[in-house]
């Protein structure tokens, strides 16, 4: 029996999530994504090797910084229990809630809100932020549109509440560190085990109380 009991799909799934997040993080505009086929010649950036280039960069060329988000609803819509959400619709609002922030990301850039961040990749805006704005600006008016995409936001975050909480991930934390201090502390505290003692002794014993039973027997 191991200390903190883990299930194999929390070892699995979460461990995905941890690798997704990293190809994301350390993703590099000179890697090889989607949109960008050409090899660096001083070789991958991506501390996942191509794969993770492939992937991370591409989400984060896609989204911008709100693919951060992907890998923790990743995570979450697998291993929650018990399942409000099915996978198909968690997957779903995962991208829309994704991609409405992508899209107020732009909105803060486009009115210097933010700073935009040329120097660094992982804080450049994705694609499609900047073509779903485009989008909206040609098709009518912002200020009417923006209401509607900030009720979608609330939306698919009401829908998500349960996924989007770190609350578990602590008590999880928790749970396992009490299960470690307790699992030592029982191993520091607890007595020694009482000696048994041995066979002669008791031999003596048992033949020492059949002579007194019998002595009492004569007497009487």
């Amino acid at each position: 029996m191991s200390i903190i009991k883990l299930r194999i799909d929390n070892l699995v799934f979460g461990g995905l999530g941890f690798v997704f997040l990293l190809s994301i993080m350390t993703a590099d505009f000179r890697d090889p994504t989607v949109f960008n086929q050409l090899y660096p010649s001083e070789g991958i950036q991506n501390w996942i090797g191509l794969i993770g280039a492939i992937i991370g960069g591409s989400m984060l060329e896609i989204f911008g910084p709100s693919a951060l988000l992907l890998p923790w609803l990743f995570v979450r819509i697998f291993l929650h229990q018990p399942h409000s959400v099915s996978v198909l619709a968690g997957i779903y609002y995962s991208f829309v809630l994704v991609f409405l922030i992508s899209i107020f990301h732009e909105i803060a850039i486009q009115f210097t809100l933010i700073e935009p961040g040329n120097s660094v990749f992982l804080w450049q805006n994705g694609y499609l932020g900047k073509l779903a704005l485009e989008w909206i600006k040609h098709s009518m008016e912002l200020v009417f549109s923006l209401p509607a995409l900030v009720v979608m936001f609330f939306i698919s975050v009401l829908r998500m509440k349960r996924l989007l909480s770190p609350l578990p991930l602590f008590w999880g934390l928790l749970s396992g560190i009490q299960n470690l201090i307790t699992h030592f502390l029982n191993k520091i505290i607890s007595p020694p085990m009482p000696e048994s003692q041995p066979k002669e002794d008791q031999v003596n014993l048992k033949g020492h109380s059949f002579f007194e039973d019998n002595s009492s027997a004569y007497k009487i």
